[in-house]
């Protein structure tokens, strides 16, 4: 008899579709001998005392039993693991996922084994349906899973998620492969089926702090290159390989690689549409081609039109193009894809839950439609309340909205359900609303209740803002207590050089100036000071490294990638620098004038007038466009013998500045158009 839903979902929508056994499940044979009831959870671990604890709290009363390779930790891991029962093996490292994954397996007992990561933790929604799996008959059918990814990067984005095979019979007929990104298989290649479940899995691997620790990239590119050199025309070594490569900052070979892997296909793969989506956001955001970016989305578009991932990723590459209607318009159109996305293990469903709507918003923002833009907000919030980046952005809407008031009460209770980054917020906010009182008294009551060092550092540099802001006290000792608790911090290392470069202390920049270099980075804006620093004493291949690693965790960092520009043509890679300083963002308007301008005098120097010209248009169409930058850029294209694309530039911005206009009369009588000189003349002194 199929065994039903256990009763604690039994009336739920996903309880109500099922035709069979759980997660219609394919019956198995009824001769197929049958394990003993129960799950069995394998592990393979290295130092994970920092989540295995909640790992295993999460299963502890879904699982009968916990096996664990242990691979060297040195940590406090194999206490917490015996805490709560596991067996352990142990076993020395041999560069090779599967080998270990393969050792766990084999001491599982029980008729399904559950494979996580220590990073990892069963939802709690989830766990009375794993439990009920725990007396279903097994054949060899397995069970999607889906894994939601905790992402801290640069943008504060919350969630991405994606569905792997993490509960399976337990039996020998089903070992992994693969020496990373490691595949469940059958020994003889025969495929195996598999069903999607609701079960779903948080992975918190992803967050900036843990991969720059754990220099995951690092760590794995060397397994990923063996398995690519071992196995060159297998195509999921290439996806994996190429993927690696882009991430690792190889961007121009992973593209290559994974160009390839899609060329000698015979038959679309599951993770085609990754791989495309791969290539095209590399060209955006790596290398700033937007045009290629657009062509291989469309290409993919063609191929995969009812994928959503690509329909919205196409949108969002539309949107840095600045075609906003064309965004929207896709954005749309995935939205109305979830249902035929439904049962594709490699979709994102975040996109539908919170990303549509979010970049909408966006959409809204850029078209200064606040309303609408907080509108699309809260439809994102509906489905991830607790996203902190999405309260973030509400409340900065409703703050340039002119909506001061919701504005307060949204950064109050970010301040109460995070503390650790809501009180930044609510002090960066009375800053900007000049109520300086306000923000000592957050920071000198509440600085002390347990937040951590860097929430510390933060809100004393705000402090000290204040204070320099209002003239009301010394901001130095709130400057030295914020680089006490963070040494490294970029914004308050560029404060107390401002600081004392004003009163003349000498001695004290220099100990500042000497103590920075050996202080550890660890935001984009730390890096971003660092490679400053470097670059102002001329260790120009310390200040581009330096610049790199900070655009790994921040890509469009506009002082990162000048920085990093900049170092190349100091030591002589004209190509990279020009390249670079076309990547600048438009949104520090000052470093991305520069960069222009910069880029443009690269182009003039090696004969490319046209690209030159384009140069100079960007970087005088941002905001705080001054006479001094116009004139530099005319000029400069005058001593390169271009007198028309000189002039050109000086009668487009003509109405900037009286200076420019008797420096187009004064060109202008030396052409010998003293008619046109005498206009231009009149004209401005009228």
């Amino acid at each position: 008899m199929p065994i039903q839903i256990a009763d604690a979902h039994r009336h739920t929508n996903y309880a109500k579709r099922q035709t069979g056994l759980l997660f219609n499940l394919p019956a198995p044979d009824p001769e197929r001998l049958q394990l003993p009831e129960g799950i069995s959870l394998c592990m393979i671990v290295k130092n994970e005392e920092r989540f295995l604890e909640a790992c295993l709290e999460s299963v502890k009363d879904v699982v009968d039993e916990i096996n664990i390779i242990d691979t060297g930790s040195t940590d406090r891991t194999i206490e917490i693991a015996q805490k709560y029962g596991a067996k352990i093996d142990y076993r020395e490292w041999c560069n090779d996922f599967s080998w270990a994954r393969n050792e766990s397996l084999s001491m599982a007992t029980r008729r399904w084994t559950l494979v996580l990561d220590g990073d990892e933790e069963l939802e709690r929604e989830s766990v009375e349906m794993l439990r009920s799996l725990r007396s279903t008959p097994a054949g060899l059918a397995a069970v999607y899973i889906n894994i939601v990814n905790l992402v801290d990067d640069s943008a504060g984005a919350g969630t991405m998620s994606h569905r792997l095979i993490r509960l399976f019979p337990t039996t020998p007929e089903l070992r992994y492969g693969g020496v990373i990104h490691e595949a469940l298989a059958r020994p003889n290649g025969e495929e195996f089926p598999a069903v999607l479940s609701p079960i779903t899995i948080l992975h918190k691997g992803y967050t900036v702090e843990l991969l720059a620790s754990r220099e995951k990239d690092a760590r794995n590119r060397p397994l990923l290159e063996r398995a690519y050199e071992e196995h060159g025309d297998d195509l999921f070594s290439m996806f994996n390989f190429g993927n690696s490569e882009i991430s690792c900052g190889n961007t121009e070979r992973g593209i290559e690689i994974l160009e390839r892997m899609l060329a000698q296909a015979i038959v679309p793969k599951l993770y085609f549409p990754i791989a495309y989506l791969m290539i095209a956001q590399a060209y955006c955001e790596k290398l700033g081609q937007l045009d290629l970016a657009l062509e291989k989305i469309e290409e993919a578009a063609t191929k995969f039109s009812n994928d959503a991932g690509i329909i919205f990723t196409k949108g969002q590459i539309l949107m840095k193009m600045q075609r906003l209607d064309e965004a929207r318009e896709m954005f749309e159109r995935a939205l109305e894809m979830r249902e035929m996305m439904a049962l594709s293990v490699m979709t994102d469903e975040e996109i539908f839950e919170w990303k549509i709507y979010y970049a909408i918003a966006g959409l809204y923002e850029r078209e200064e439609n606040f309303d609408k833009a907080i509108e699309y907000m809260d439809k994102a919030l509906a489905n991830k309340p607790r996203s902190f980046h999405l309260h973030r952005t509400r409340a900065n809407f409703l703050e340039r909205t002119g909506r001061l008031h919701d504005a307060e009460l949204a950064y109050r209770h970010m301040s109460e359900f995070e503390p650790q980054r809501g009180k930044v917020e609510l002090v960066n906010f009375f800053l900007r609303r000049q109520r300086y009182q306000q923000v000592l008294a957050v920071v000198e009551n509440e600085i002390d209740i347990g937040l951590n060092g860097d929430v510390i550092a933060q809100l004393n540099i705000t402090a000290a803002q204040a204070l320099m802001e209002s003239n009301a006290g010394d901001p130095l000792p709130f400057l030295e207590s914020a680089l006490r608790h963070s040494p490294g911090n970029g914004f308050a290392l560029s404060l107390t050089e401002r600081l004392l470069t004003q009163r003349g202390d000498i001695a004290g920049l220099a100990r500042l100036h000497e103590q920075e270099l050996l202080a550890p980075c660890v935001r984009p804006g730390d890096f971003a000071r660092r490679s400053f620093r470097l670059l102002a004493i001329n260790q120009n291949e310390d200040a581009g490294f330096a610049a790199d690693q900070g655009l790994l965790l921040d890509p469009d960092n506009a002082e990162l990638r000048f920085n990093s520009a900049l170092a190349s043509l100091r030591l002589g890679d004209e190509v990279r620098a020009t390249h670079d300083f076309g990547r600048v963002e438009a949104k520090a308007p000052e470093v991305f004038a520069k960069a222009n301008q910069l880029r443009a005098g690269l182009m003039l120097k090696n004969g490319d007038l046209p690209g030159a010209v384009s140069a100079v248009e960007r970087s005088l169409s941002g905001p705080g466009l001054t006479a001094e930058a116009v004139l530099k850029c005319a000029r400069a294209f005058r001593d390169a013998g271009a007198r028309a694309e000189s002039r050109t530039i000086l009668e487009k911005h003509v109405a900037v500045d009286l200076s420019i206009a008797l420096e187009l009369a004064a060109d202008m009588l030396q052409a010998g158009d003293v008619a046109g000189a005498g206009r231009i003349a009149s004209a401005s002194l009228a």
